[in-house]
């Protein structure tokens, strides 16, 4: 058994390589090529959680990610954890790695590979929610996919704000600015990324443009929801892993509860999307949404590049 730490898989996991391997993990998981129980959430109170998340994945074997989502851990990592992946001829532990580097990677991929078939071809301006690491983690990604003009952030912590914006300047080479408000980040914006911890919507469909494409990524269980009711409803809504976000997506769940849609506004997972067997954006002026919860089968793929298995 091998063990895999941080270092190694920033130094081999590269948003390119990583985006190729979600887009594949998402196909798989719609064309039932993939096992996944829901994940089971532990609140150990005051925001912190653990959490559990099996899965299966044809030529990607089987294994587990175990994960702790503390948001206030000291240098701002907020989720920590491990995968084990398992051989699938022999059924043993074939590798141990570090988890909290591969979610961080494998999330803003993830928001790539859905903005990339959902987001308007001509889509250039990136309007980004929260300060954090994903923050980051989706401009590094979403560059891949979009030639973007313009990154604008906004958060609540200003100075953290000005510190990503000149990250973004300093080392992608591309114009970043601030906003002090939600609705002036987005007034423009092509593609809208949310990814904070908030626990109320920071994001109002007033303040969407039509035409938007929307990754909402920072709530991962029923409670917390970065969005209003109202952009659920008016949106095209398409989930990573359908089952989850009919249990687990906080935003959904919201407006089903307010009658303002029901399961059959969430439409076919992603994967659906990717390989043709359902139409994404119908018009230039929909508003899309890509609700990001996480899938196992995402970590797996990225993990058995990892492990060469």
């Amino acid at each position: 058994m091998i063990v895999i730490d941080r270092e190694e898989v920033v130094r081999r996991l590269d948003h390119a390589t990583c985006i190729g391997l979600v887009r594949e993990a998402m196909i798989a998981l719609a064309e039932g090529r993939t096992q996944q129980l829901l994940r089971g959430i532990i609140d150990l109170g005051g925001g912190d959680l653990f959490g559990v998340m099996p899965g299966a994945i044809d030529g990607a074997g089987f294994g587990v990610k175990v994960v702790s989502v503390f948001p206030g851990a000291p240098g701002g990592r907020s989720h920590q954890g491990v995968i084990v992946v398992f051989n699938r001829e022999t059924g043993a532990p074939a590798a141990v790695i570090e988890g909290g580097e591969v979610t961080a990677i494998r999330t803003g991929c993830a928001s790539a590979v859905a903005t990339g078939v959902l987001a308007n071809e001509d889509a250039h301006r990136l309007a980004v929610l929260g300060t954090g690491e994903q923050a980051w983690q989706h401009i590094a990604a979403i560059r891949h996919v979009r030639a973007l003009s313009q990154v604008t952030v906004w958060g609540r912590d200003t100075a953290k704000a000005a510190a990503l914006a000149g990250r973004v300047e300093r080392e992608l080479q591309l114009a970043a600015r601030t906003s002090p408000d939600v609705p002036g980040a987005v007034a423009e914006a092509d593609i809208i990324c949310t990814v904070t911890a908030a626990d109320k919507p920071v994001l109002f469909s007033r303040d969407v443009p039509d035409g938007a494409h929307v990754n909402v990524v920072g709530s991962s269980r029923p409670g917390p929801a970065e969005i209003d009711t109202a952009l659920v409803a008016r949106a095209r809504f398409f989930p990573d892993h359908r089952e989850g976000v009919l249990a687990q997506g906080a935003e959904f769940l919201k407006a089903r509860e307010a009658g303002l849609v029901t399961d059959d506004h969430v439409l076919p997972e992603l994967g659906h999307v990717l390989n043709g067997g359902t139409p994404g954006r119908l018009s230039r002026t929909d508003v899309t949404i890509y609700k990001s919860l996480g899938s196992i089968v995402q970590d797996l793929a990225c993990a058995a590049y990892l492990a060469g298995v």
